[in-house]
């Protein structure tokens, strides 16, 4: 009897395996975090995690700040039945799939340079409670919602600004200009080459000067911030801009 069950618990574990899927996930931000896949749930403080005998579909991935309990990223990632899924998550909060390969020919075992198209945005908010909330990851490439795929998006997101920016050129006033671009940064993530493209909508380098300070905490590539030298009238006001970014 002891030999039927031995065999029988064997025969279990090869279809379970068989079947596995995985997830190897980066996290690219300082800290310490909380990463559940499914029901399996780890904490390091090397920032990389690896979930085997994962059931392939659908699995619910969250990462919460340890120090705070924010949640950083929760969304549902699919994961193919017999697939390795290797993703990083941005300080921003999107998943980014690296690569997805066949568990039985994979053989590089880590991170590599080839770039999948397929962006997981953070559906969470709030803080970690120890469970899941309802996530609305679509499957369409466009999908706009709390979570969403970067599929299309820098399109949309461009058009949003052209339009923004165009609205900004109609205001007659520059204290008009300045109050609604300091609302639009607050509420979104601009490329310096945008908060430079904002910057010259404005007639007085005095407006331009505060409208960079104000911008540069939702600049995304803080390295090319000095595409804004261009803006300014009197090199004195970038000199300022620059001393303001130093103190930061």
């Amino acid at each position: 009897m002891k030999k039927i069950y031995f065999t029988f618990a064997l025969v279990l574990l090869t279809c379970t395996l068989a079947h596995a899927s995985e997830l190897l996930l980066r996290v690219n931000r300082k800290g310490q975090f909380i990463v559940s896949a499914s029901s399996q749930t780890q904490t390091n403080n090397y920032n990389s995690y690896q979930f085997y005998n994962l059931y392939g579909g659908t699995t619910q991935v969250k990462v919460v700040d340890k120090a705070n309990g924010q949640v950083i990223f929760k969304n549902n990632v699919n994961i193919p039945e017999g697939y390795q899924l290797i993703a990083e998550l941005d300080y921003y909060g999107t998943l980014t799939i690296v690569s997805n390969n066949p568990i039985a020919s994979y053989n590089n075992g880590g991170w590599n340079d080839n770039v999948g198209t397929i962006n997981y945005g953070n559906n969470g908010n709030g803080n970690y409670d120890g469970g899941y909330q309802n996530n609305h990851c679509g499957t369409h490439p466009n999908y706009q919602g709390d979570g969403y795929y970067n599929q299309g998006q820098t399109a949309n997101n461009n058009n949003n600004f052209n339009q923004f920016l165009a609205s900004l050129k109609s205001e007659s006033f520059d204290s008009n200009r300045l109050q609604n671009a300091k609302v639009y940064a607050s509420k979104t993530n601009l490329s310096a080459n945008q908060i430079k493209e904002i910057a010259a909508t404005f007639t007085f380098d005095s407006n331009r000067l505060d409208w960079a300070k104000a911008a540069y905490t939702n600049c995304y590539d803080k390295g090319n911030y000095f595409l804004l030298r261009d803006t300014f009238t009197f090199s004195s006001n970038y000199s300022e801009l620059q001393d303001y970014i130093s103190t930061l």
